[in-house]
């Protein structure tokens, strides 16, 4: 396989489509689409968010330091496209989306009602990387709708989480196997 060196590709796709919320001290709130988000460490769970030092959802963050970031299902790919590419600044994005914002429990940033895992978080560190600022934030409340859960684990079948690469949207298809067990083609 014959590969060429290439400038400006972000390397790592697909990347999870997650919408995430922030909110200021004064208990004003924001909600962006997300994909540059991560799981960094799982014991104790710290979650990672990228966020471009320009965007209003930047400034809401650095005020109070905390962020939701919530998972969404195929059904909601519209209203992604829609919070991605309006600004919080001249718009509520909540009401131009038809998403509801819910109290979360541990955090002022909201969580959304419609979303199947609302993760809230703290900010522990924050990586100043040029364009956009990584945000270390630690877990501090998983909420699940009981329609995506089998036992205590997420069935990503029920979920159908959606996948975001080369500027579009994706689902994620078929399972291929488990650790250990890779079924055969």
């Amino acid at each position: 396989m014959a590969k060429q060196l290439v400038s400006g590709i972000i390397g790592l796709l697909p990347l999870p489509l997650t919408l995430v919320t922030v909110a200021n001290k004064a208990n004003i709130s924001d909600v962006f689409t997300a994909s540059w988000v991560g799981v960094l460490c799982p014991d104790p769970l710290y979650i990672g968010v990228g966020i471009n030092a320009v965007n209003y959802s930047h400034e809401l963050i650095e005020d109070n330091g905390e962020f939701t970031v919530n998972i969404i299902q195929e059904g909601f790919v519209r209203e992604a496209d829609i919070l991605g590419i309006t600004s919080g600044r001249d718009l509520d994005k909540f009401e131009k989306a038809r998403i509801t914002p819910q109290p979360a429990k541990e955090v002022k940033a909201p969580n959304i009602l419609e979303a199947a895992i609302s993760i809230e978080c703290r900010v522990q560190e924050v990586l100043r990387l040029g364009t956009h600022d990584f945000y270390v934030g630690r877990v501090l409340a998983t909420h699940v709708d009981e329609s995506v859960l089998d036992g205590k684990k997420i069935n990503v079948e029920a979920l159908r989480p959606i996948a975001y690469a080369e500027n579009s949207y994706w689902s994620l298809g078929r399972k291929m196997g488990r650790v250990g067990r890779v079924m055969p083609e």
